[in-house]
Parts: C-alpha cells; structure tokens; sequence
C-alpha cells in the first residue's frame, strides 16, 4: 500500500450530523462526506482537511465553536495526537451508550434483527486498566532523545508523552523514566519496543532490540526494574528469543468467584482488562445456565479463560484452540486448579475440522464462541451438528457478530440478548455478547 499523499492546505466550517464506527464525527460539505475526527454530533467545528477522496475527506477539528453538552474536556495532554485513544472527549457513559448504539445498528442492518432482550451494559473502570499493550521506542538523534509510547495518528511517528492514562499505573505513570532508561543504553538506536504484560502479581516489560546488550546495558535494565518493582525480560529475535533480564516470574489473573488462578507468559493472548474480563466471565456462564448434566464446547478457548470457570458448573468441557502455546498453558492450568472434567484439543477452526476427534459423532448441548474480529463463520454453520441448543457468542467486532448471527438464524438459532463491554474505554473498540438459542 503507498503512502498517503497530503492533500492541500483545506479548512471548513461544519455541522457534525452523526458518529461514524470508528468515533468520527460525520458532515457533509460540497457533495463530499467528511470524518472529523475529534467532533461529536451537533456540534458546530472548524476543522483541517488531512485526507481526500473523490467522495469523501477526513479532517481534524481545529475548533469547536458550538460544544455538545456531553463534550468533556479529555484527560490526556496529548489527546487527538496519540492514536491509542479516540474517546476521551465524551464520558466513559457516554462511550458506551454510543457502542451500544454501533451494535444495534450493526445487528439491524447486517442481520436484520434485534434482540428479544438488550442487556445492561458492563463498566468496570474507565482509565488506568490496560494490561497488555505494545509500546514503541525511537532514539530521536536531532533531539538526542529517545521517545516511548503510542504512535500518533496515521503516522509512524512516536508520540512525545510523558505517562498514559489508559494503562495501568505501573507502566502508564513511568514512561519518562523508561525513556530515560533506555536513553543511557549504548545500543538506544536499536531498541524497537516495549510488549506490556501487566499480571495482577508482576508486570514484564519484553525489551525488543536489533543489537546484543552490552554488560553495562543489563545493570542499567535492572537498576531501573529496581527502581520500578518490575521484570525486564528481552527478545533478540523471534519469540523463542524471549528470555528474563535476570531472574523469570510468573504472571498471574484471576478469577476468584469460581475459585481459579490463571498462569501465562507475557507473550501470551489475555484480556487487556481483567476486572472486566471477570465481569465477563460471569457474564457467559450465567447466560449459559450451566448445570451438572452439560456437555459444553468452548471455541477459541485460549489459555482457558472462559473454558476452566465453565467447567467448575458442568459435566465435561471441550476447549479448541489454534495457538499449540495456548493449548498447553491451559491444560497447565486446569491441572493447577485440580479441574479434571475437562480437555483441550488444538484445531486451527478457519479450517475444515469434520475429521477431528471431538467432531465426529460427539454432541455438546451448549458452547461458547470468542473468536478474533474477523469473526467464526466457518464454525457456526457447524453447530447443530454438533448438537448445541444454547450458544454465548462474544466479539470484538459487532460487523463480524451481525455477520455470523445471520448464519446462526440461518441455522435455525434465535438471537435471545446481546448487549456491550466496556473492555477498551476512551477508545472505538466495541467488545460484545449475544446469546442463541435452537
């Protein structure tokens, strides 16, 4: 893909008329849709023209000059420059409503269909909960600085920020002194990212770098792990390179209503906000209305997020996943929590997967489905063969959910409730869950 050329110097006085799936304002001016990021609907902006197309534009307001009542004034200093958030000029409640809203619309168009029931929506906390996150770092030599954070909006550039809102403290409050950690490394130029794994017991930081580390270099790592109460782990190459600066820990979630504590690695898939991935979880299996006598199947089960609290209700769980890393880590962890009614079995799901074991002839009367945001259509087609009469589908992506929902009614399914989860506040990312009946 090339590189987007500047258009010309534009600025345009608009009337903001609706909020595109991405927290854009949306305006009309000459025949031509414009997305502004930055503005709400009902507001009056003056806004600068930063992309063209033959039928639409996308721009930057410069100025809001009549404010909606729900706009609030953001909380980070360099909101509309980072690319990590979108939101933060309307309240977390207001976020929400308007995910909700993107869901409903999504399920009427796509799969001309609503609910019998919307749920309540789930909040938890609105800043300081991410967990997971991919930092990037840059020696800035004209400045002799080294930057770490978020890349700016449609740029390669690394955003000059001094903490994060949205992260979790432990990290989001230090990146200057991370930034000044890795300023008196002698290999700085080489050093590429950070990968955040915040555990509710320890937080990684995975130091990325093109060039070995000198002996000085790892003091320097560790006095400032020291100094933060954090483990550096580096990664010279692929993730087999991963390794411990010193000593390895272990990373640690859990879910304590079912009595159960999760281990992964800090390269591990996890959700980025475990208070609400616990709200989740509770969630799932009260929609699923679990009992002794159920035979449940989780796809795309992962390290057994929702597979091991399942199982604490049920007679027998199946979790299938693709990543053969995922797979161990989960039969690890049921064995950890003394679960033993349950199996996992690796099976890439986009695939035909007929000829496996836990396919052929089995029957399983409920199942839950959390694929990634391009959603499950193979699969869903395949569950009344497999016998399910109640499904819990949650998303990341409500045009993949309408999607899929249009095959499950297809199949003969009833979408009963949905509703949305507040996983990623102050940003557009709209997580989800409907429950089906056949």
């Amino acid at each position: 893909m090339g590189r987007r050329r500047k258009p010309k110097a534009k600025t345009y006085e608009l009337n903001i008329e609706s909020l595109s799936h991405e927290g854009r304002g949306i305006a009309r001016f000459e025949d031509k849709v414009i997305f502004v990021s930055g503005a709400l609907p009902g507001e009056l902006v003056i806004a600068n023209r930063t992309f063209s197309r033959a039928k639409f534009e996308e721009a930057d307001v410069r100025q809001v000059l009549k404010p909606t009542d729900n706009r609030i004034t953001p909380k980070c200093d360099v909101f509309g420059i980072c690319g990590g958030c979108s939101f933060q000029h309307l309240s977390s409640e207001d976020q929400i409503q308007v995910k909700g809203d993107w869901l409903k619309d999504a399920l009427a168009n796509q799969a001309k269909v609503e609910p019998k029931t919307w749920l309540e929506p789930l909040q938890v906390q609105s800043w300081g909960y991410r967990r997971k996150a991919r930092l990037s770092i840059r020696y800035v030599a004209k400045k002799d600085k080294v930057l770490v954070g978020f890349r700016e909006k449609k740029s390669s550039f690394i955003t000059n920020m001094s903490r994060c809102e949205v992260l979790h403290p432990s990290i989001g409050e230090h990146l200057e002194v991370l930034a000044d950690c890795i300023e008196r490394l002698s290999i700085k130029s080489s050093i590429v990212q950070f990968e955040v794994a915040i555990a509710e017991n320890n937080t990684v930081l995975t130091l990325r770098h093109l060039e070995p580390l000198s002996v000085k270099d790892e003091q320097i790592l560790a006095d400032c792990a020291q100094e933060l109460d954090i483990t550096f782990y580096t990664q010279s190459g692929g993730l087999d390179s991963v390794k411990p600066l010193d000593q390895p820990v272990v990373l640690t979630y859990s879910h304590p209503n079912h009595d159960i504590v999760m281990e992964f690695l800090s390269t591990d898939f996890v959700q980025v906000n475990f208070k609400l991935n616990q709200q989740m979880v509770d969630l799932a299996l009260e929609l699923l209305e679990l009992n002794e006598s159920d035979e449940v199947i989780d796809l795309f089960c992962g390290l057994g997020n929702f597979t091991l609290p399942i199982a604490r209700h049920a007679k027998h769980v199946l979790g299938i996943e693709g990543d053969l890393g995922l797979i161990e880590r989960a039969k690890y962890n049921a064995q950890k929590n003394n679960i033993t009614n349950v199996d996992f079995y690796k099976a890439d799901l986009f695939k035909e997967v007929a000829g496996f074991e836990w396919f052929r002839g089995k029957t399983y009367n409920k199942a839950l489905i959390d694929p990634a945001r391009s959603g499950a259509v193979e699969i869903v087609e395949l569950l009344p063969t497999l016998g399910v009469k109640r499904l819990v589908y949650v998303s990341c992506n409500p045009a993949t959910l309408a999607r899929d929902t249009l095959k499950l009614i297809e199949s003969g399914f009833t979408l009963e409730t949905a509703g949305v989860m507040d996983m990623f506040p102050q940003t557009a990312h709209v997580e989800s869950i409907a429950l089906f009946t056949r």
